[in-house]
């Protein structure tokens, strides 16, 4: 599945109802949209086999986990090394998401720390080490707004 255009109604109806809840029993499901357990299942597994489906997973509450603070990152790049730069980024255990970027920028990043002063120690031990990286901005968030999967 390569485009949206792929998924109908009863797909986007499954996916919707699983993002709110992904825990939600094929019976649940059947219940809320009218479609039989057999179907949901079926629709399901080729969703996943197509790509429709990266993923089953559960979102932790980073305040829990204790990864509370989170900095987003613009990152310029060597143009010779830019690929090595964002494949060593995406490999770092912090760093949740890893962008190429069109603008000034050439990398958009998320990073999580437990603490001001680790973030601070992963900004510039393991991530100003990395070949390739030429300059960073960083953002602290301050307030977790809105933060969520994309639209079904």
């Amino acid at each position: 599945m390569n485009s949206s255009s792929e998924l109908d109604e009863v797909d986007t109806s499954i996916l919707r109802l699983l993002r709110k809840n992904s825990r939600m029993s094929y019976q649940e499901m059947s219940r809320k949209t009218g479609i039989s357990d057999a179907t949901i299942q079926h629709r399901l597994k080729r969703m996943k086999e197509r790509g429709a489906i990266n993923c089953f997973t559960v979102i932790a509450n980073p305040d829990m986990t204790g990864f509370a603070v989170t900095a987003i990152m613009l990152v310029q790049t060597n143009t010779e090394k830019h690929d090595e730069a964002k494949n060593a980024l995406s490999k770092l255990a912090e760093v949740s998401e890893v962008y190429s970027v069109l603008g000034e920028y050439d990398l958009y990043i998320k990073v999580w720390a437990r603490s001001l002063e680790e973030l601070n120690r992963t900004i510039n031990d393991r991530i100003r080490s990395i070949e390739g990286i030429e300059d960073l901005l960083e953002i602290v968030v301050v307030e977790r707004v809105k933060e969520e999967a994309p639209p079904v």
